[in-house]
């Protein structure tokens, strides 16, 4: 990964200095992050090669634009590695990833409100969205799978970046309802109304598929 510049704005990191739970210091990452926290430049290292390949997975399905992918992981790292000594193991390390990561990405996506060319979401993440027709044959099937691929990538680009988060977590990282609500810092009752507008406007957008 380049060498990353420290000028970039810093995520919000949680404050509440109560005592951590011992299952949440137990987690690999969070003690590698404690270790950084001390000044261990190994444990930055190792925390940087462990995650950044579900970051740049997560930030390529949700900005849909390989071409600022790398870019927007190493800000997520940047906001990870300057908050080390302010972080508090008050929630799973991947929660407070996940946070970072999907601020970086919504931050992106508000700065491009351009409609961009759609990209294909490739065939396992297509193949995890909602509304697919399992009455197809094998040949039905592929073919339906390239149109779907490219009908839920345009579907996808059109909704608004919170129902797009909410939707991918759900859907492509198989999140939960509380785990979504701790990324987002939002109720489950909000998750819970925010997810059913997401996938009715994936099916109003989808109703010419088959």
């Amino acid at each position: 990964m380049p060498r990353v510049e420290n000028s970039l704005r810093t995520a919000p990191v949680p404050q509440n200095t109560a005592d951590a739970d011992r299952s949440l210091v137990a987690d690999f990452d969070t003690q590698l992050m404690l270790q950084l926290r001390a000044g261990d430049t190994d444990a930055a290292a190792a925390l940087v090669r462990r995650n950044l390949p579900r970051v740049a997975r997560y930030v390529a399905r949700v900005v849909r634009n390989p071409r600022v992918v790398e870019d927007l992981s190493q800000d997520v790292f940047v906001q990870v590695l300057s908050n080390a000594r302010r972080y508090r193991p008050t929630a799973r390390f991947s929660t407070w990833l996940y946070r970072i990561a999907t601020n970086v990405a919504i931050d992106y996506l508000r700065r491009t409100r351009a409609q961009k060319p759609a990209a294909e979401l490739n065939a396992g993440d297509a193949a995890s969205m909602p509304l697919r027709d399992r009455s197809l044959n094998q040949p039905e099937r592929l073919v339906f799978q390239k149109e779907l691929q490219a009908a839920v990538g345009n579907a996808l680009d059109r909704l608004p970046p919170n129902q797009r988060v909410a939707l991918t977590l759900f859907e492509l990282e198989d999140f939960s309802y509380e785990q979504i609500a701790a990324v987002l810092d939002v109720t489950v009752d909000a998750v819970r109304s925010l997810l059913p507008r997401a996938k009715e406007s994936l099916r109003a957008q989808l109703q010419h598929v088959r």
